[in-house]
């Protein structure tokens, strides 16, 4: 059989296209997976443990061939110290087609702010550290950590089931935006819980400490529970401890359970106790010394906000793994909702996402407490919230 010129040039134009198809694939395989993260990097309020966290971790990945072959590239913006350049982050980050994901952010603006322009963009936020009460009622927004407005429900759960204690106070540092989440917190508490707290306390963020801790001991609290980030557990403890912490129970979320407040901890006799979201870090479990060994090696402290992050990216790098074809933002969000429930060493109950249109999938805190410097396990069982009940869409 006789082949025409034109007959070659179609076989070499095919050819061609099939070289260029084929290059075109390889480089899409080998392109990075994109990934971001809002979060308060700096200032007093500034959580930045968490997307640090999550960047060590995917640094891990990296090193060990990524995911599926393809790196992780990571950019976690600052959401600043107002709403405005928190929008303007979030804008940045939903602008880029590539970025698939958000993971690891924290932060008081990035919820509140930005909820609506995820869910309207599909992009899914894994949340290292979320404290708006908004983070709890977006469909596009899953917190990795329990929140301090489900933390407080099992802190005063841990105080009336477990310590036994019928004279509760409770100290709210009532940062911008949050009391209206504290308040339905303490609106769903059964009533055994309700009848035990005799005072509750809204602190403005400039509260004189000295005068609040005074005000506690006056009411002859049994128990006393703060609310307050790590700078102001310091310095709530630094004022009970002038004061004299007397025959009381002092409770503090999770933000306490750090070496920093271990060691400003003097008197030996302090019944002192924090609320973990996640397992204890002191544990010898395989998972937690691979991220100590990941977090020491990024230079990052030992805390929940880290962990957090670093659960937030496992999360991230499973689902991904998961996915046949391309990942994009709507492969991602809808593999995330495909997950079944999923053990995680890291939470206290099965981690799972589905259909809902608000997210709270670690409602498990497991008390610690203090002894001679150090904190240890104060119950051998995970204390855990009721579900959140979604709003309607």
């Amino acid at each position: 059989m006789r082949t025409t010129a034109s007959h070659w040039r179609a076989l070499t134009l095919a050819a061609l296209m099939a070289a260029a198809a084929s290059a075109a694939w390889t480089q899409g395989i080998e392109r990075p997976i994109r990934v971001g993260a809002v979060s308060a990097l700096g200032g007093q309020a500034g959580f930045p443990e968490s997307s640090r966290a999550a960047a060590r971790y995917f640094d891990a990945i990296n090193a060990a061939g990524g995911v599926n072959g393809r790196r992780i590239e990571y950019v976690s913006l600052d959401e600043g110290a107002n709403p405005q350049t928190a929008a303007s982050a979030a804008r940045r980050l939903v602008a880029d087609p590539d970025v698939v994901a958000l993971v690891g952010g924290s932060g008081l603006f990035d919820c509140p702010v930005n909820a609506a322009t995820y869910a309207q963009a599909g992009l899914m936020s894994l949340q290292g550290a979320s404290v708006a009460p908004e983070c709890f009622s977006s469909s596009h927004i899953v917190p990795m950590n329990n929140g301090p407005y489900l933390a407080v429900e099992n802190a005063i759960a841990f105080a009336v089931d477990n310590l036994k204690h019928q004279q509760v106070c409770v100290s709210i540092l009532d940062l911008p935006g949050m009391g209206a989440g504290y308040r339905r917190s303490l609106d769903r508490l059964k009533a055994p819980l309700k009848t035990a707290l005799v005072d509750v306390a809204f602190l403005p963020p400039d509260v004189d400490f000295a005068n609040a801790v005074r005000d506690r001991l006056a009411r002859r609290c049994s128990a006393v529970i703060f609310t307050g980030h790590e700078p102001a557990v310091l310095q709530w403890l630094e004022a009970a401890q002038k004061q004299g912490m007397g025959d009381i129970d002092w409770i503090f979320l999770t933000p306490a359970y750090t070496d920093q407040v271990a060691k400003a901890i003097r008197s030996p006799q302090a019944r002192v106790y924090a609320m973990a979201e996640f397992e204890p870090w002191q544990s010898a479990s395989l998972a937690m010394l691979d991220w100590k060994r990941v977090m020491r090696q990024g230079g990052l402290p030992l805390s929940a906000l880290a962990q957090g992050g670093y659960v937030s990216a496992q999360v991230f790098v499973r689902v991904a793994r998961q996915i046949q074809g391309p990942i994009t933002r709507t492969t991602f969000a809808q593999a995330l909702r495909d997950m079944p429930a999923t053990e995680l060493s890291f939470l206290g109950m099965p981690f799972h996402v589905g259909q809902a249109q608000a997210h709270a999938p670690n409602r498990a805190s497991l008390p610690v407490t203090w002894r001679n410097g150090h904190w240890k396990i104060a119950a051998p069982v995970w204390i855990q919230a009721p579900p959140l009940i979604a709003p309607t869409p």
